[in-house]
């Protein structure tokens, strides 16, 4: 307790300091609110800092540099992070070289300096460079992910506060800028869980690229503002009156939805934003999740239910760790709307990701959770330590930061998490290797469906196997998983460096009962891999049959086959195969 009061004596008398300075003192004020641990000593300590170091300089648009870093700060204060990293958030613009400032080091100590030097080393991430500088420029992004998440979230604060003033950019920059935001920050964004970060770098990289349609779009939501307010109001009314009735704590609230996503609706769909209703979703949060099933039985009890976008991600999470109850209902208006219902601690989680559950010592060893709240980025560092063709890796990690999901079922009623237009390969493959490789036919809800068939959430999927299948290099084509398209690619490669040293030829010795037709169906079989019979001596004994043919094999898949198969021939009762060269 003594501490505790300790640190708040010394947060009251960092705040009195500040009140002279406006800047300083709303940052420290919001981060006091944000969190009551922050220590706004080593924040303010951290401005300071930065003020001495660069007070006269100045970004491209004409504004101070210490005015950026002190909106990256509010940024991470935002994102509800510690007090270590809104202190690096602050000073990140002092290195050189890649390195830290001798005297940041020796101020603030190991920690601020590597994550100030972490976010130097992290280029802006962009799909326009050459393949091999990208590569390395993502490996490194990823491996910073792992080894200490703080260095990727003050990246997206620096990125986030320069999207905001891109305006005042010339027009290339902004373009290059907004597009690297709309095709690598927000879908990285996304899969960290950084719902609030996504979402207005969403926006923004709209109002870059498409100014006519952001601007269309703003104007008829704000229009449209107090028809909104009415139908929220309409449906919250009966619904309070129904939660408390049932004892249950909870907080209703409406959320619009955001502009890109309003215009990615109008795209895909190919309607006009006077067809889109639902603009807004009707937030629940409550305790526990029993209230949220509770609540959820209310909603369906008042309002019709929309069933086929009923998604519990309760049961089953996102792969980002994001957990909600979704239901869309038909109001009394006759106006679709989606309901979210979800706890307080998923609701932290839905806003700001990993960050809510990213725990540090401030001063001590930094514990990870990436591999219990986050498998995919595990797995994807694994994946990626194995790949070295630069190509393979880029186009992988572009369908890897895909944000949609689907979830379908195994024979068994097992849950499976795949990406937005998976397949039944997709699906076979997130089951086991084995039965992708062997994969022939699905069976899509029962019924016989091509393996390239598209899947939507709630199909129940079954995999039909064959031993004689083998990948083919179109299934690249209709794929959309990481793990997928790395198996098929591994398997094509293998078969083709196992087909380099052919055509091959090769001695068939074998000896069988004598009959009729015997040399045609042998024939028959050796063609039918692919091979050829280029000279033969036959030999008739006792009605036994003595043969030695030289083929000609064509591929390492034919090779292994070729004594199996010639086994099988009636009247055949031994069979060898010699290399010959």
């Amino acid at each position: 307790m003594a501490s505790t009061d300790d640190l708040q004596t010394r947060n009251q008398t960092a705040l009195e300091h500040a009140s002279g300075d406006t800047l300083l003192y709303e940052l420290l004020s919001s981060a006091a609110e944000n969190r009551s641990t922050h220590n706004l000593t080593l924040i303010a300590d951290a401005y300071h800092f930065s003020e001495r170091t660069f007070r006269d300089e100045r970004r491209r648009s004409g504004k101070p540099l210490l005015d950026h870093a002190v909106a990256v700060a509010h940024i991470l204060v935002n994102t509800n992070l510690g007090s270590t990293t809104v202190a690096a958030g602050l000073v990140h613009e002092a290195v050189e070289n890649g390195l830290a400032l001798p005297a940041l080091r020796e101020e603030f100590g190991d920690e601020v300096a590597e994550l100030v030097e972490g976010v130097d080393k992290l280029k802006d991430l962009t799909f326009q460079a050459p393949q091999e500088e990208l590569a390395e420029q993502y490996r490194k992004t990823l491996i910073a992910i792992a080894e200490d998440i703080r260095v990727v979230l003050i990246k997206f604060a620096d990125r986030l506060h320069n999207m905001r003033f891109a305006v005042e950019l010339d027009e290339q920059t902004r373009s290059q800028m907004a597009m690297e935001s709309r095709d690598i920050y927000a879908p990285l964004a996304h899969r960290l869980g950084l719902a609030r970060i996504r979402w207005e770098l969403e926006d923004l990289s709209l109002k870059g690229l498409e100014p006519d349609h952001y601007n269309a779009i703003k104007e008829k939501i704000y229009l449209r503002r107090a028809e909104r307010e009415n139908l929220i109001e309409e449906v919250c009314g009966p619904l309070r009156d129904a939660i408390a009735k049932a004892g249950v704590d909870a907080a209703l609230s409406g959320r619009p939805k955001n502009f890109y996503s309003i215009y990615k609706k109008m795209i895909r769909r190919r309607i006009s934003f006077e067809e889109i209703y639902d603009l807004m979703a009707l937030r629940i949060v409550v305790d526990t999740v029993q209230d949220c099933y509770t609540v959820l039985g209310l909603v369906h009890a008042l309002y019709t239910p929309v069933m086929a976008r009923f998604k519990d991600f309760i049961a089953t999470p996102k792969s980002n760790m994001y957990q909600s109850l979704h239901t869309t209902i038909i109001s009394p208006s006759n106006v679709m709307m989606e309901v979210q219902i979800r706890t307080q601690e998923m609701h932290q989680t839905s806003e700001v990701g990993i960050a809510a559950h990213w725990r540090y010592k401030e001063g001590g060893d930094a514990t990870s959770e990436l591999d219990e709240h986050m498998p995919w980025l595990r797995s994807l560092l694994d994946w990626e330590s194995e790949t070295k063709d630069p190509e393979e890796f880029i186009e992988d990690l572009k369908f890897d930061l895909f944000p949609d999901e689907i979830y379908v079922l195994t024979p068994n009623g097992d849950p499976v998490q795949l990406p937005f237009q998976a397949t039944p390969i997709d699906f076979a493959f997130a089951i086991h290797t084995d039965l992708g490789l062997q994969c022939s036919e699905a069976r899509v809800d029962g019924r016989i469906a091509p393996i390239e068939t598209t899947l939507q959430t709630g199909n129940r999927i079954e995999i039909i196997t064959s031993p004689d299948a083998t990948p083919s290099p179109a299934w690249l084509q209709s794929t959309r998983s990481r793990k997928a398209r790395a198996h098929i690619r591994r398997w094509i490669r293998e078969q083709e460096e196992a087909t380099r040293d052919f055509p091959r030829s090769v001695e068939l010795l074998l000896t069988a009962d004598d009959r009729d037709n015997l040399l045609i169906d042998l024939a028959s079989t050796i063609s039918g891999l692919g091979a050829s019979i280029v000279s033969a001596e036959l030999a008739t004994e006792n009605d036994q049959v003595t043969d030695r043919f030289t083929c000609r094999v064509r591929s390492a898949e034919a090779l292994a086959q070729l004594e199996n198969k010639v086994q099988g021939v009636r009247g055949i009762t031994s069979v060898e195969v010699k290399h010959t060269n």
